[in-house]
C-alpha cells in the first residue's frame, strides 16, 4: 500500500509539472479547477450582480447567458431605472422596466442599439467566461511561463494577445501556483504607456459546479486608483424546456 501511494504522489506530482509547462497548459490547468466538469460551453444561467464605483451609488445588474445559441440578455440598473439589452436569435430588443417601445430620447440616452447589445452580451460573457474564454478561437498564448508577485502574493502568469480580427489589447492571466485558480488579470492597449486596467479576484461562487469569481475590482494600472467592484451576489443554471 506505501508503494502504491508513494506511486500516486509522484505521479500526482509529475501531472501538476506538465500542467505548467506551458503558458496553453497552464490556462488548461486553470480551466480544469474553475470547470472541472467542462460545462461551460453548454452552460444556461442567470448571473446577479451587486455593482460598487467610488462616489457613486451602487447598483444592480444581472446576466442571462445560454451559450448553446449564444441568446443573452444584460439588464443594469440606471437613473434607478431598469434598463435591458436582450440578443435572441441575432435580432435585437431593448426595454426600459419592462417597456419595449422606448421613446427615440430614451434610445439615444441609454445606447439602446444593436452594437451596443453585442458589447454589453460579449463584455459580461468574456469577464465572466475567463479563464475558459481563452480557448476561443484567435487567442494567442505565449509559450513561456512567467512567475510575479500580483496583489502581494507570488503567482503564475500566462501572457495572451489575440488575431487582429478579435482584439488587439495585450492580456496578462494571474494564477495561484498551487491550486491553478485564476487570482487576477491585466490588459494593456499601449503596453509601453502603461495604459489600461488590473483586475484582483476574490471567492468563488459555484454556479452548477463551476467556480466563478465572487467579486471583481477594477483598478488603474498607472496609479492603482480604484474604479470599481463587481459583486457576483448569486448564480445558477437555467434548465432546458
Amino acid at each position: 500500500m506505501k508503494i502504491s501511494l508513494l506511486f500516486l504522489s509522484l505521479l500526482s506530482f509529475s501531472l501538476v509539472g506538465m500542467a505548467q509547462s506551458t503558458g496553453a497548459d497552464l490556462i488548461e490547468a486553470s480551466i480544469k479547477f474553475h470547470d472541472p466538469e467542462g460545462k461551460w460551453s453548454s452552460a444556461r444561467f442567470i448571473l446577479d450582480f451587486n455593482d460598487t464605483r467610488p462616489g457613486k451609488a451602487d447598483r444592480t445588474a444581472s446576466f442571462t447567458m445560454d451559450n448553446t445559441t449564444g441568446n443573452a440578455c444584460v439588464t443594469r440598473e440606471i437613473d434607478d431605472r431598469m434598463v435591458s439589452w436582450h440578443v435572441e436569435n441575432e435580432v435585437y430588443r431593448f426595454d426600459i422596466d419592462g417597456n419595449y417601445e422606448p421613446t427615440e430620447q430614451e434610445i439615444e440616452k441609454y445606447r439602446l442599439t444593436k452594437d451596443r447589445g453585442l458589447t454589453m452580451r460579449n463584455y459580461y460573457l468574456y469577464l465572466w467566461g475567463l479563464p475558459m474564454k481563452l480557448k476561443d478561437p484567435g487567442t494567442l498564448i505565449d509559450e513561456e511561463i512567467y512567475e510575479r508577485s500580483f496583489n502581494g502574493k507570488p503567482t503564475k502568469l500566462a501572457r495572451v494577445t489575440y488575431d487582429e480580427a478579435v482584439g488587439s489589447d495585450i492580456w496578462y492571466f494571474y494564477f495561484d501556483p498551487q491550486t491553478f485558480e485564476m487570482v487576477g488579470y491585466q490588459f494593456y492597449h499601449d503596453e509601453a504607456k502603461g495604459d489600461g486596467e488590473y483586475i484582483t479576484l476574490e471567492g468563488l461562487e459555484d454556479v452548477n459546479g463551476m467556480k466563478l469569481p465572487k467579486s471583481r475590482t477594477w483598478y488603474i494600472n498607472s496609479d492603482s486608483t480604484i474604479l470599481g467592484t463587481d459583486n457576483l451576489v448569486h448564480g445558477h443554471t437555467l434548465h432546458q424546456h
